[in-house]
């Protein structure tokens, strides 16, 4: 097998081969053939071109009329290479073919709280908070667990209120006990009043929900008015993991589709969860949205704030696909080479889908089975772009074949008896 860089001296040795064989190649089969006008043509070799009554180049069969306006007739230049030529320059081919389009996206984002667990604890009434059960963010808060004892006159009015109901009972139990609960306590703090100590003006509040604290308003012996924050809660036994997507990564993303996580705060383990939200509001800046991820988490081992990895393994149903390295973008075009016969190439310019990892989808342009040139393509196109500059009198279907190299006319057959 012969090394890339031989296979680059022998396409430079070609290439300045072309400067001293100009003017045999214009006066060679290829050129006679193209210059014959190209009414007629062979019915083996279509590309092959010339006058009534002239032969074939590579087979020698008789050339018959071209169908006005066909294909054939007004078919693309082509690349002829004689025999040995497809084993000097290393050229293969494979088939077009239908097949699933596969693409893997690997997206890096944060780990954060589900903003619908997020809740705050605000003060129920005015006072004074004269002890902290807890204050530090990160801290587990658990419900009708004590947050605070505040000293509140409001407080102490409501409880003295409703002792007096008891004693007169009728609806002003039933309001004094309304207007205690509105005031943050609860049924068993209510019904306890009676038993306090005349001179005790201090009351507990208890959380109202469960959570991690992630913000503390308050500190000790400050004054706050009903409404004001003391903290700000989270749920961590369910969080977010957040990812950016691109426009064009769009059209492969769906609701469902799993998503492997790792997080350098776990090394060496592998997590998965579902795409739950894809946003359709659109970064007019960055052309892109957020896609959210939910995780669940009953232990708490994910940390809130981490930064994740993610893998989501994408794939479309099977589609014309050709491998991404046949497709040449000579001018911002997509083209590939096809062989139509041993030893000749012709281009052919495509409109192509989405991108895999591998392969690209094609929408037009190209026929199942066709065989595309994977290796070799750029030293096809390049003979092709070099034809062009050296010889623009030559007709645009007429073939071009490297320098030196032109395709030997098969024998013509025997005569009949």
């Amino acid at each position: 097998m012969k090394s890339p860089i031989r296979s680059l001296f022998l396409f430079l040795a070609l290439l300045a081969a072309t400067l001293g064989v100009g003017c045999e190649k214009a006066g060679g089969p290829a050129g006679a053939a193209a210059a014959g006008g190209g009414a007629y043509q062979c019915p083996m070799h279509p590309w092959v071109r010339a006058a009534a009554g002239a032969d074939c180049t590579v087979c020698g069969m008789k050339l018959v009329a071209a169908a006005a306006g066909s294909p054939a007739a007004a078919g693309p230049a082509m690349v002829m290479l004689p025999r040995g030529g497809v084993t000097a320059v290393g050229l293969t081919t494979v088939p077009a073919a239908r097949r699933p389009l596969r693409r893997t996206l690997r997206v890096g984002g944060m780990i954060g709280e589900d903003e619908s667990r997020h809740g705050v604890i605000s003060a129920p009434v005015e006072g004074r908070i004269d002890g902290l059960a807890m204050s530090c963010e990160g801290e587990r808060v658990n419900r009708r667990q004590p947050l605070v004892t505040i000293y509140s006159r409001t407080l102490l009015a409501a409880a003295q209120d409703y002792q007096r109901a008891l004693t007169n009972g009728g609806a002003d139990l039933a309001a004094a006990q309304r207007l205690l609960l509105s005031y943050g306590l609860v049924h068993e703090q209510i019904i306890a009043i009676p038993a306090r100590h005349p001179d005790d003006a201090y009351f507990g509040l208890l959380a109202p929900l469960s959570g991690a604290i992630v913000k503390s308003y308050v500190a000790e012996g400050q004054v706050v008015r009903a409404g004001d924050k003391l903290f700000e809660l989270a749920d961590f036994t369910k969080l977010w993991f957040m990812f950016t997507a691109y426009e064009q990564d769009l059209p492969w993303l769906k609701v469902g589709q799993t998503v492997r996580l790792t997080t350098p705060s776990l090394p060496g383990e592998v997590f998965t969860a579902p795409i739950a939200f894809i946003s359709p509001n659109l970064n007019e800046m960055t052309r892109s949205t957020k896609v959210r991820v939910v995780l669940e988490n009953p232990e708490r081992r994910f940390h809130n704030n981490a930064y994740a990895q993610g893998v989501v393994e994408l794939d479309a149903p099977e589609v014309l696909a050709v491998p991404r390295s046949a497709v040449l973008w000579p001018g911002g075009e997509p083209r590939v080479y096809v062989a139509v016969a041993p030893g000749s190439y012709a281009p052919r310019t495509l409109r192509l889908g989405r991108a895999g990892d591998s392969d690209y989808e094609v929408l037009a342009g190209l026929e199942p089975g066709a065989e595309v040139v994977v290796n070799g393509n750029l030293l096809l196109d390049s003979q092709a772009q070099w034809d062009q500059l050296a010889f623009p009198e030559a007709p645009s279907g007429a073939p071009t074949g490297m320098p030196g190299m032109a395709a030997e006319p098969a024998p013509k057959p025997a005569a009949q008896p």
